[in-house]
């Protein structure tokens, strides 16, 4: 017999997201956004146990008001994952103020920054390597690039260099629990002299 996962669409994003993040940052991220996604989801996984209690709180033996075992098992791992985000908030916090001060640094010696934007898999990431010889993966399919990637470009006709930044593919409709995800090349996005927008 034939066993399928079921998943949401921003499930899908999330673990496509895991699989493709390799910073620190890019790790953090994502887990803080599939915390944030679960937490609330959590009631769903335990309803078999409260089925098993025999529709009373505190299952074939207890008393009114005693709690089940779903319950119980409920509250053990929402306190765990509400810690875990606290945690990982805490570690990011970290990673972007050292972000923050390596930004600083390169606004002083006042290259300009030239972000190459667009949905994903339109091909930045290939733009990117054949502007820069660098060696980003570009692959054919959905946010092979999660994590902003930056590279000095020489501009000839300018007579000047400029920091090429190659960041995440944006998707449609993207749900709002996931902007998170996202931080790191908006961010990028945002501060950027000029956005090149890669349409496919």
């Amino acid at each position: 017999q034939l066993k399928v996962k079921i998943v949401d669409r921003s499930t899908l994003i999330l673990d496509i997201f895991a699989l493709h993040a390799n910073t620190r940052e890019g790790k953090l991220q994502v887990e803080l956004a599939q915390l944030e996604y679960r937490v609330p989801r959590l009631t769903r996984m335990w309803t078999h146990l409260a089925r098993q209690a025999g529709g009373r709180a505190g299952g074939a033996t207890g008393g009114v008001g005693v709690r089940g075992p779903g319950e119980t098992q409920l509250e053990t791992d929402r306190r765990e994952m509400v810690r875990r985000i606290t945690h990982v908030k805490k570690e990011l916090e970290g990673v972007r103020a050292h972000r923050e001060r390596h930004r600083a640094k390169r606004q002083q010696t006042e290259l300009q920054v030239v972000a190459i934007v667009g949905y994903t898999n339109a091909g930045k990431s290939s733009l990117f390597n054949a502007l820069t010889k660098a060696r980003s993966l570009a692959a054919d399919q959905l946010f092979a690039t999660l994590d902003t990637t930056t590279r000095q470009m020489w501009l000839a006709e300018a007579g000047k260099a400029v920091v090429l930044s190659d960041t995440v593919g944006f998707i449609r409709d993207l749900p709002h629990k996931l902007v998170d995800a996202f931080r790191a090349t908006l961010y990028e996005a945002t501060e950027a002299d000029l956005l090149l927008h890669v349409v496919d």
